[in-house]
């Protein structure tokens, strides 16, 4: 899922945030003096300038802390947050004499001289706080003794609330009081798009965490490969077009010398595709541990239980195949991928199998043919993401080009270096700029000679 994706520390993801100017309307009080006036204006400048979501709580409540310092002289500067689920007041940053201090207080509404002023949702300026009843002591390690709080709203909502103390009586006035009652739509706009910001990264990361332990099971799930296999060399190769992809294949033993392969393509792509060809997966192992049936009844199986799950608009083209090592046969039945390829003597040719694909349709019945290979056959299952590579242009790499590449391949080539071949080609079609659309898989077998075949072993899948 990226698709990668822009994460949200994209600029053009910004606007998932309110911008400074969805504050509340200023309060209706006039400021008292041009220097007030001034020195206000001129913080509310650098907030629409410096403020952004993109940075952390603790970088933009420090910078607040030190702006609002040069208008207010404070001894301990506090932020509280209105958690709604919790139905308190939750402090996130303090800071002391300049120096960060531990954020432990929670406070309900109407409890202190911050649970009032957000209760209130106004303004509380308390000269001597060891004369107020509601005045509760925190750990600040300060002897406070006039405090000023600040609620922060948006829109109607609490956002939190701005506490700040003084070890004088009487610190605060009411030019104070007015320049932050002014700041405070400011404050609680940036402070709520800051958490929104890290909210939204939070999630992404989790989310990116959980694709890549998918993608990593999901891997998990397809073997490499296949050995002791008489006359046999066979390789695989899976590259999905994002995090995780609706290809799959699979190799099972299917009796003394027998190897069935599968390869299918769910639609749609993601999650849910790689979620429904990991249940294919399933269902097919399972049946073979009990039943090794052709190909075609394999497929009439596969069919009718996943048609039974009723996953609305969700099928899978898939080929099944059994390779009879001792008599060099390969029988194949097929639910809508794409033709398998023959390369014999130098020359390409298709094998025409067509069905239904699965899931889509209850009873349906498919056809399977047996294929009499011999030594230097090379046979290419291949997904619709190989045929289908496009480029910038919107062309297709197509069948043709697929076939010349099979039939670039000499003698010495190996079954990997065939599947490699195939892949570079679909890569340098569509260019090292254009992102491929489709999950490409292949399968590619090659007869080879086996003198000394003892076709009781059986194949061992890795």
């Amino acid at each position: 899922m990226r698709h990668p994706s822009q994460t949200v520390d994209d600029p053009t993801k910004r606007e998932l945030f309110g911008p400074l100017g969805d504050a509340d309307p200023l309060p209706p009080s006039l400021l008292a003096s041009t220097n007030e006036q001034a020195k206000t204006l001129a913080l509310l400048q650098e907030i629409s300038r410096d403020f952004s979501p993109l940075i952390s709580h603790t970088v933009l409540l420090r910078t607040i802390a030190e702006r609002v310092k040069r208008l207010v002289n404070y001894d301990v500067f506090n932020v509280m947050i209105w958690n709604e689920d919790s139905q308190l007041l939750q402090s996130i940053f303090a800071l002391r004499y300049e120096e960060s201090i531990p954020a432990r207080v929670t406070l309900h509404l109407h409890e202190g001289l911050t649970g009032s002023a957000a209760a209130q949702r106004a303004t509380l300026r308390v000269n001597d706080v060891l004369t107020d009843p509601r005045y509760i002591r925190t750990e600040t390690g300060i002897d406070a003794r006039s405090e000023l709080v600040v609620p922060l709203i948006r829109q109607d909502r609490l956002i939190g609330v701005i506490d700040l103390e003084s070890t004088a009586p009487h610190a605060f006035t009411d030019a104070h009081e007015r320049m932050l009652s002014t700041l405070s739509p400011f404050l609680a706009v940036a402070l709520e798009n800051s958490r929104l910001y890290e909210e939204a990264h939070e999630s992404q990361r989790r989310l990116q965490n959980d694709l890549d332990t998918a993608r990593e099971i999901q891997m998990q799930l397809l073997p490499t490969g296949a050995r002791e296999i008489p006359g046999l060399d066979l390789a695989a190769a899976y590259t999905p077009a994002r995090d995780l992809g609706g290809d799959f294949y699979d190799f099972l033993p299917y009796g003394e010398g027998k190897l069935a392969m599968a390869l299918g393509d769910v639609s749609g792509k993601g999650t849910a595709a790689a979620l429904y060809g990991a249940l294919a997966i399933g269902m097919l192992r399972e049946h073979v541990v009990t039943h090794n049936c052709p190909p075609e009844e394999m497929l009439a199986t596969l069919n009718d239980r996943l048609q039974g799950g009723r996953l609305d608009a969700r099928f899978i083209a898939m080929l099944f195949a059994v390779y009879d090592a001792p008599t060099r046969k390969l029988t194949i039945a097929n639910a809508g991928c794409p033709y398998p390829l023959l390369l014999r003597n130098g020359q390409v040719s298709e094998l025409h199998l067509e069905g239904v694909p699965l899931g889509l349709f209850r009873g349906t019945l498919y056809d399977q043919q047996a294929f009499d290979l011999l030594h230097g056959d090379v046979v290419v299952f291949a997904s619709d993401g190989i045929v289908e590579s496009d480029n910038a242009q919107g062309e297709d790499f197509g069948s043709d080009r697929l076939a010349q590449v099979l039939a670039s391949t000499t003698p010495h080539d190996s079954a990997q270096s065939i599947t490699q071949r195939i892949l570079a080609a679909t890569d340098a079609h569509s260019g090292p700029a254009w992102a491929p659309h489709d999950d490409r898989t292949l399968l590619v077998l090659r007869v080879t000679e086996e003198p000394t075949a003892d076709y009781s072993r059986l194949p061992i899948i890795y």
